[in-house]
Parts: C-alpha cells; structure tokens; sequence
C-alpha cells in the first residue's frame, strides 16, 4: 500500500473521531476526493517543477500519534516567546495540550479548532468563512481539508484587540518517528480589529515529520501581523526547496487595504499555504 492508498484508507478511522453529520464534514469529504483525483504533486507542475516528492512520500508515515505525549513546561520554556506573556495553542504531536495551552474567550475567541466547529456559538463564522476560498486546486490543501480537525480558531470582533500576543505551537516530540501533522488554523479578524499572531513548529527529537499546514486569514483594515516559524533539531540531508503559498486578496471594498506583512521560514519536510484575504464584513 503506498503513502496515498494509506491516506484514503485512514479516512474511515477518521471519521470514528468526528461528528460526520456536521456540514463540514460535507467538506472534508469533497476535499477528499479532490485529493484523490489529484494525487500528489508532481515536477510535472510548474510549482512543482525544482522539487521531487518520491523520497519524502516513501517513508511510512503515521496517521495518527501512536500514544499521547504529555509535555513538562519546563522542557519547552525555551520555545515559548521570552519575557513576554501570551495566550497559547499548543499541539503535542498534533494533539492538543491544555497544559500547556492559555485560551480566552474575553470579548475575543481564541480557542481550539475542533472545538469551535462542535459549539453552536461559532457556527455562523465556521459556515461563512471554513473553506470558501481556498484553493481547490492545490492537492495539498485539499488533504489538509479532509482531515481538518485540529488547528487555532480565533476570531477578533470589530475594533477589539486581545490582551496580549498570541503563540500558536507545534511540538513533534519522536513519541511517534514517523508522523503525519496536518493543522488546520482559523483566523478571522473584523473592521479595525488588531492581533499579533506567531506559530511556530518545533521538532524535539530526530524526527521524520511531515507537516501539511493551512492557515486561512480573514481581515477587514486592522492591524496584523502572523509570523510563522519552522525548525528542527537535525541538519537535514539534502536540501529541499518546497513552494509556499502566500497570497494576498483584496476586494473592491472602497478602502486602502492595511499593511499585511507573512514571513515564513522552511526547513525539511514541511509544507504551508498561508492566505490571508481582505474582505467586506
């Protein structure tokens, strides 16, 4: 069985774990098979055409973390932002952490994703603003929706700002060698809304992790800035160059869209589509 058959065959163990009478479980499935018709990306893609995937996708990547790992706050200090109090998201080899996680829900919503699809009180955002504009094209992103589960869910409502920053982190602890992350982040900011925003995924041990992430970003003139951050511990063997998406939208709203600034830093193994689009709320 190769990587995509594993794939496709994984998806009825996933939906043990869901509600698959929720209608974005209707878009998950679309998505699914998308992805199925599509296949990975190949160097027969323009995007595609500097990077080969066949060694990456001959490893036997795990689906699923085999046991959960919990994590002592002390170990990860050092990854969290210094001399600086943040809310935080944490994941632990894709799993959540509220150990080590800081959410609110005063006047913002910063919470967990899988959480926020289950709860009536989001749902007006979820249905107007889950997957309506990304790129159904891109096999990738299409993976990442079918299993879309875990992930950041922020929504700041107009003209507010959290208290404080906000962490979003990934840790891959080993627990499980060879593993398959795929997160899923929603953030949806209204008219003159502001928020600082940093994720970072953060390998602790020798690992082959495959990190499929999609942020999506929806903003109305505010202030905002997402600053993404990827590392590992171990030199990888050869360098890989892996196309990043970062798009930008603006409608035709009547204003001046703000300054939106993404940076974005790469290593082995490690593929994000981060679009953020400016809208009318």
């Amino acid at each position: 069985m190769d990587f995509t058959d594993k794939l496709l065959s994984s998806f009825i163990a996933f939906e043990d774990l869901v509600n698959v009478n929720d209608p974005v479980h209707e878009i998950r499935t679309e998505a699914l098979k998308r992805f199925e018709q599509q296949g990975f990306p190949t160097k027969k893609q323009e995007a595609w055409k500097y990077t080969s995937l066949q060694e990456l996708l001959a490893t036997d990547y795990s689906i699923f973390p085999k046991a959960k790992c919990a994590l002592e706050y002390a170990s990860v200090r050092q990854y969290f932002l210094h001399e600086m109090d943040t809310f935080k998201i944490v994941f632990v080899d894709g799993q959540y952490s509220s150990f080590l996680s800081e959410t609110t829900h005063d006047g913002v919503d910063v919470c967990l994703f899988s959480a926020a699809i289950e709860k009536p009180k989001y749902k007006h955002v979820i249905d107007a603003y889950f997957n309506k504009v990304a790129n159904s094209k891109d096999a990738l992103t299409n993976l990442n929706t079918s299993f879309a589960n875990e992930g950041a869910y922020i929504f700041i409502p107009k003209g507010k700002a959290p208290l404080k920053p906000i962490e979003i982190v990934h840790f891959a602890t080993g627990n499980t060698p060879q593993i398959l992350l795929q997160p899923r982040n929603l953030v949806v900011l209204e008219e003159g809304a502001e928020a600082q925003i940093i994720e970072r995924h953060q390998a602790l041990a020798p690992i082959e992790a495959f990190t499929n992430s999609v942020t999506r970003s929806l903003l109305k003139r505010m202030r905002f800035w997402i600053t993404t951050n990827f590392k590992t511990i171990t030199k990888p063997p050869r360098s890989l160059t892996i196309p990043i998406s970062i798009k930008s939208r603006v409608a035709k709203c009547g204003f001046t869209p703000c300054l939106l600034e993404t940076k974005s830093f790469v290593t082995t193994s490690i593929f994000t589509r981060t679009e953020s689009t400016v809208i009318r709320f």
